[in-house]
């Protein structure tokens, strides 16, 4: 008991000497055009954590994700947009552009130079007009600030027919314009709506209202209609048109004109309100200035010392970009009223569930506690927790129906205020009922075959083609399904027994070992045993390669079958042993990272890195996480290696750099490479847990000892509840390989 105080009264010291009340300018450290160029597809706008407004540029032919695109000309700067992802465009609604010229002749367009981005805010000049632009945020309005030169005749043109994607006609997943409506009320103000289906998911239709008020009174105004200007027009009803709305000024030179629009998915009254409630002053550098202190509030929840400035900005960054989305959207539902949390654009839980949430979980967990609450109301309402979600409305389901690791993620890490009941329900309805026609969207495709087969058969050869306008098959994604299905299933049996439910337990648990039903002893490059095409009668499929990756249409989904093998995340004894044991699977490891068949820019592969745990030389694990990221991430505008995913490959470098890593649907953290002297977490409610890295240098990069609260500890992993409320990890670091972490290895799933 009292060497037990004596740490405890260590940890308090160590946190009240590292003031846990104050707070740095975390912000500076952040560059949001960080993978805005090559695969990141990073959204570089304005935004507030989780904001609905995403306020950025609107470039060249409208058709990235985005809807920056460098050094192509500004359309102008619209409200909705996501992060990271790719797929078919979304959003880019209710645009607006300011303009000098004979709006009757011009296009309005512009190029643009010295773009500056920081969180919250977005600026840049556009030069075609000799216009300088300043956005700013709250979570429902956006907040521009246009300084004109002299001229009579200046415009600011708010378009409620624009949308991302609009130049592309009749392509898979492109959005189509269904209506808009534009009223101008008065000299002061505009409101109205677009509607707009398809896109990413190929969801329904989604409706974004606007009220937008503007500081300056125009000389004059009228309507553009399908590009016809209406000189005397002030109501545009929604009939299928494109409707715009002028406002004209004569201007001074160097003259401000400043617009707020609210957003709404509800109507354009709520729009209004949220303008009013959000912003009711006319003060651009307060709105500024709180967006900015935002995000130190969230970007505080982690301190690193001992890192050089390029080291703190990728880190910081990365930090940022997990906090872009999903979106809060709650009090904005338009398909029920209910008093649960909202939350839209999962986009997707098939990326974000390896890191991103476990993430959120440590530092924000009333968040994550708030996203888990939306996704079971979800269920309530539309019938099945999404896969992915945007619009409103559900889709993709790339793989797994890996909501079902967000439940036990949150059950098994303590997270209060979620009705598991329910929750647990919405599982089994995953695990248990097909979704028919609607496959793509939620629920599992196939689970009839699953549940009889133990796999999701093969009837057919892969397709040639990975055009995802292919009609989809029940057994296409047969594979990845399967593989993801059995980790689904052992999330659903933890809860299960939690809830003391031992049927389902046994039940769930029994099918977490299908994967093993797709495991043929067949060789590759002189190892055996990979995951491979099954039919339904049993036989395998012959003209297949294990490095045959593919789309939808395929056996694998953005994956092949060298790195899906691997991916056996609950139960990695079993897999060791189905490869030969543990010799034989650090020597399948080397090879697979040796001969670059590790695909870092995909998710799939996330956990593979930190396998060598397993097996019981985690100082490979801590010498490849070094390697992949020192080749990955850098502070360029193309420094993200792949898409980014809603932050999910920046929630993979947040966790891999402060030292550990989670395997998700579970409550082990694997210990792998730490980065910084010093890491400090901050968990809630005054706890924190901090990470220190003795004699850590270039040299000593490799893991000696380990002690967590004071007590060494020779394994490289540990549970949430060991450091749930806070408390001390202490690392010594060396410079060469140790027998640290070999005496107690991680759990799996066949050990219980």
């Amino acid at each position: 008991m009292i060497k037990r105080s004596y740490y405890l009264l260590l940890v308090l010291l160590v946190l009240l000497s590292h003031n846990i009340y104050a707070q740095k300018d975390l912000a500076q450290y952040v560059d949001p055009f960080i993978g805005s160029e090559g695969a990141g597809h990073v959204f570089p706008g304005a935004s507030l954590p989780y904001g609905m407004v995403k306020l950025g540029p609107d470039c060249g032919n409208k058709t990235s994700n985005t809807g920056y695109a460098k050094n192509e000309e500004v359309h102008g700067f619209s409200h909705t947009h996501v992060s990271g992802t790719g797929g078919g465009a979304k959003y880019g609604n209710v645009l607006v552009m300011p303009v000098v010229g004979d709006v009757k002749s011009i296009q309005p367009v512009s190029l643009y130079r010295d773009a500056i981005a920081t969180p919250g805010f977005f600026s840049m000049q556009l030069t075609d007009y000799n216009i300088q632009a300043d956005l700013t945020v709250s979570h429902k309005v956006g907040f521009h600030k246009y300084t004109f030169p002299k001229s009579n005749q200046s415009h600011i043109i708010i378009d409620a027919g624009s949308f991302l994607g609009d130049s592309i006609k009749h392509a898979y997943e492109s959005q189509e314009f269904i209506g808009s409506e534009i009223e101008i009320l008065s000299n002061t103000r505009v409101e109205g709506y677009t509607r707009v289906r398809n896109g990413w998911g190929l969801g329904g239709e989604y409706t974004v209202f606007f009220s937008a008020e503007v500081d300056t009174p125009a000389e004059s105004f009228f309507l553009s209609l399908d590009n016809r200007i209406d000189q005397n027009g002030t109501v545009a009803v929604d009939n299928g048109t494109k409707a715009k709305a002028i406002l004209q000024y004569s201007t001074s030179k160097n003259q401000q004109i400043q617009v707020k629009v609210g957003i709404s998915f509800i109507s354009a009254k709520k729009a209004r309100q949220n303008l009013e409630n959000e912003v009711s002053h006319w003060d651009f550098n307060k709105v500024h200035d709180a967006a900015r202190q935002q995000w130190n509030d969230v970007l505080a929840t982690i301190n690193i010392e001992g890192a050089t400035d390029i080291d703190q900005t990728i880190f910081y960054s990365s930090l940022y970009r997990t906090m872009l989305m999903p979106v809060d959207r709650t009090g904005e539902n338009p398909k029920w009223h209910s008093d649960e949390p909202y939350y839209d654009d999962y986009y997707a839980i098939w990326d974000t569930y390896r890191a991103t949430h476990p993430l959120m979980t440590l530092i924000q967990s009333e968040r994550e506690r708030d996203m888990v609450r939306s996704l079971v109301d979800i269920y309530r309402y539309d019938g099945y927790m999404p896969d992915a979600r945007s619009g409103n409305h559900n889709g993709r389901t790339q793989g797994g129906s890996n909501c079902d690791m967000l439940i036990a993620d949150a059950y098994l890490k303590g997270l209060k205020g979620i009705d598991y009941e329910a929750a647990f329900d919405a599982m089994v309805k995953n695990a248990e009922i097909p979704p028919g026609g609607t496959e793509m969207q939620e629920g599992r495709g196939g689970i009839n075959e699953y549940i009889e087969l133990g796999y999701v058969p093969a009837e057919f050869e892969p397709l040639q083609s990975t055009n995802p306008g292919n009609t989809p098959k029940l057994y296409e994604r047969a594979g990845t399904r399967t593989v993801e299905y059995a980790a689904n299933d052992w999330a659903i049996a933890q809860v299960a027994k939690e809830l003391g439910r031992e049927s389902e337990y046994i039940k769930f648990k029994r099918r977490a070992g299908n994967w093993a039903n797709l495991w043929r002893d067949i060789k590759c490059d002189g190892f055996r045993g990979f995951i491979w095409p099954r039919r339904e009668d049993g036989t395998w499929v012959n003209k297949f390669s294990a490095f045959k990756a593919g789309s939808w249409g395929n056996f694998f989904y953005e994956s092949n079958s060298w790195e899906y093998s691997f991916y056996v995340p609950h139960d990695v004894a079993s897999l060791i042993d189905s490869c030969g044991g543990q010799k034989l699977f650090i020597q399948r490891l080397d090879h697979f990272f040796n001969n670059n068949y590790f695909n870092v820019t995909n998710e799939p592969g996330f956990l593979s890195p930190y396998l060598y745990n397993y097996a019981g030389q985690p100082y490979k694990t801590n010498a490849l996480i070094r390697s992949i990221i020192r080749e990955n991430y850098n502070t360029n505008e193309d420094g993200v290696p792949g898409n980014d995913d809603a932050g999910s490959m920046a929630a993979w470098y947040v966790f891999s750099s402060m030292g550990f890593f989670p395997n998700a649907g579970q409550d082990v953290y694997l210990i792998g490479a730490p980065h910084f002297k010093e890491v400090t977490l901050n968990l809630g409610n005054n706890k924190q847990l901090i990470i220190k890295a003795k004699n850590l240098s270039e040299e000593n990069s490799i893991i000696k000892t380990a002690k967590l609260n004071g007590k060494s500890m020779n394994r490289a992993w540990f549970r949430h509840f060991e450091i749930a409320n806070g408390g001390l990890l202490e690392f010594e670091m060396t410079n060469t390989p140790t027998d640290w972490g070999q005496e107690m290895l991680p759990p799996s799933m066949s050990e219980f």
